[in-house]
């Protein structure tokens, strides 16, 4: 049976993808050796799913609706640029939210629960809310990167509103990872209506 790599996420602006695009710009100056996001790939993850049946692709799309249709829209700030594990063995760099952490880890709960009972194991790991930057292949002027994270200054800008749920395919291919989108609901729009 054919299998689809998919994932639910929340999309940013393109004027936010922009901004944090010229801050990957001033990282990659350090001349680390790690694969960084590009500005098309930019957006917030909520669940990582891996390879689903398609047969289950409907079933996750109707969690998605039942849930957008009862979570109110929000907005998001980005804060400082960090690394897990942490900054001093830096494996994956990330962007750091401050405002709106609260509902990302509510909307990401209520997304865990929905699908373990569709039989998808829920993450074991606790859900830190972030963006990706960059992966880390190896050391090689690692603490060129560093020294930039301590220095620049993550001026995203203003509050990002935050108003749909997206599952979205990944195709792995020589060129890295393309992303499609399967399905998009947007969320209660502050009065309680739907945007």
């Amino acid at each position: 049976m054919s299998t689809i790599r998919a994932f639910i996420a929340i999309e940013i602006n393109n004027q936010t993808k922009q901004k944090i695009s010229k801050l990957i710009s001033i990282l990659k100056k350090s001349n680390a050796d790690a694969k960084w996001a590009t500005e098309d790939k930019l957006h917030l993850t909520l669940k990582f799913l891996g390879n689903v049946h398609k047969d289950k692709i409907q079933e996750i799309a109707n969690v998605i609706s039942i849930i957008s249709n009862n979570f109110k829209s929000f907005a998001v700030s980005f804060s400082e640029i960090g690394a897990f594990p942490n900054t001093s063995c830096p494996q994956v760099i990330w962007l750091g939210i401050d405002k709106g952490t609260e509902s990302l880890k509510m909307l990401n709960d209520k997304i865990e629960a929905s699908l373990e009972k569709l039989g998808f194991a829920k993450e074991s790991r606790k859900f830190e809310p972030h963006l990706t930057l960059a992966r880390i292949r190896s050391s090689k002027n690692i603490s060129n990167l560093k020294k930039l994270i301590g220095e620049i200054s993550c001026n995203i800008g203003n509050e990002i509103p935050i108003s749909k749920l997206i599952l979205f395919q990944s195709n792995l291919n020589p060129k890295g990872a393309v992303y499609s989108i399967l399905l998009e609901k947007f969320l209660q729009d502050i009065n309680g209506k739907k945007d």
